[in-house]
């Protein structure tokens, strides 16, 4: 199944999601980038283990279609944008119908 693309972390209703944070560039103005991270299930009183994440620095565009892709392979039902600035609004995101 596609992964729903979320725009809060409260719309995953408690099921796991891909963490998808899109900022700026510190050193390229007009560059947005992006890194996510997937969080698997609790593996102590502190939290999550990380089961799989980005680079820092890289494209918007190609770090969007790797975490849909990582979600979808993983079965992970949600990828949550989390982009309070804007700098990824819906309209400019691919869409996935159908992944391979």
């Amino acid at each position: 199944m596609v992964p729903a693309i979320i725009e809060n972390e409260q719309a995953a209703g408690g099921a796991q999601c891909i963490k998808f944070s899109v900022y700026q560039s510190p050193t390229r103005p007009g560059v947005i980038l992006a890194s996510w991270l997937h969080a698997g299930q609790p593996v102590s009183p502190k939290g999550p283990a990380p089961v799989d994440s980005s680079q820092l620095g890289i494209p918007v565009e190609i770090e969007f279609e790797r975490a849909v892709t990582v979600a979808y392979q993983d079965g992970v039902p949600f990828v949550w944008v989390d982009d309070p600035n804007g700098l990824f609004p819906p309209s400019a995101r691919p869409s996935f119908s159908a992944r391979p």
